[in-house]
């Protein structure tokens, strides 16, 4: 076997298992993770399965005590409380923007064309910051979350037992999807019950909810160095990247991040 071979598969292995990480929780085999590069459609999930485990209308604070999100400390707290709504809930299921790890035994992969995503995450980034982040850089990795591709290429050829679940589908046919989601995970739930989850998770009544908070000056959990409150839920749907990405930004793009969309499905250009 030639050295170029050999390396090719000993990536590939590696890609397929996952780095050990350090984890800010104990991976547990029971948890469902609901995993994604950031802004990809996760909180929209989150809501959607914590308004059903709920059975309820929820407030943007609640839903984290449902459905936490493994990067917020306060959130964290529940994984380890066995009286917790998260513990008592019928399915523990956890948002995380963790790189594929094979601790991680059943996920839910959420993904979105790449240009829409890093398109949100520049206006995210953006609206939070003193100093600017410019697309380009954001293109070229030059960000906390690293690089979009591998995100994507980790989670896709990792080995857990995962549903991918894409953010275009999942806008198209919402009740459709949540209900792969649920069958994936081994929840029965009745139409009526799905129904009521996404209309609370509506564009609209999520960005209710988040105007009440704001205006309560108590917005959702930001991470370290984001410097001014900004409301989380911006603009849902495809095709936002027309409206940013220029003729070099785009070839800019599939440069670096032919391996991601290729692998998440979406056409090459």
């Amino acid at each position: 076997m030639n050295l170029r071979r050999s390396m090719s598969r000993t990536i590939s292995w590696l890609t397929q298992r996952g780095s050990r990480q350090h984890l800010p929780f104990e991976p547990k085999p029971n948890y469902y993770y609901l995993a994604s590069f950031p802004k990809s459609g996760s909180t929209w999930v989150r809501f959607l399965l914590a308004s059903i485990l709920a059975d309820k209308e929820l407030s943007l604070k609640e839903f984290g005590h449902y459905v936490p999100d493994s990067h917020i400390k306060g959130d964290q707290a529940y994984l380890n409380d066995p009286d917790s709504l998260f513990n008592r809930a019928r399915r523990q299921y956890l948002k995380t923007h963790l790189g594929y790890d094979y601790r991680f035994r059943n996920a839910i992969y959420i993904v979105r064309d790449g240009r829409d995503t890093l398109t949100s995450y520049y206006h995210w980034l953006n609206a939070r910051r003193e100093t600017a982040v410019s697309l380009r850089e954001i293109i070229l990795d030059q960000t906390p979350m690293g690089n979009w591709s591998s995100h994507v290429v980790g989670w896709m050829q990792g080995r857990s037992h995962k549903l991918v679940v894409r953010y275009e589908e999942l806008f198209n046919d919402t009740e459709r999807q949540l209900r792969h989601i649920l069958d994936f995970t081994g929840m029965e739930v009745d139409d009526q019950r799905i129904r009521r989850a996404i209309e609370a998770a509506s564009f609209e009544n999520m960005r209710r909810k988040e105007e009440v908070l704001r205006n309560n000056g108590n917005l959702l959990a930001h991470a370290v160095g984001e410097k001014k409150p900004a409301l989380f839920v911006r603009k849902g749907g495809s095709g936002d990247w027309r409206n940013l990405f220029s003729p070099e930004d785009e070839a800019i793009f599939w440069k670096h991040h032919r391996s991601g969309m290729i692998a998440a499905g979406y056409d090459s250009a």
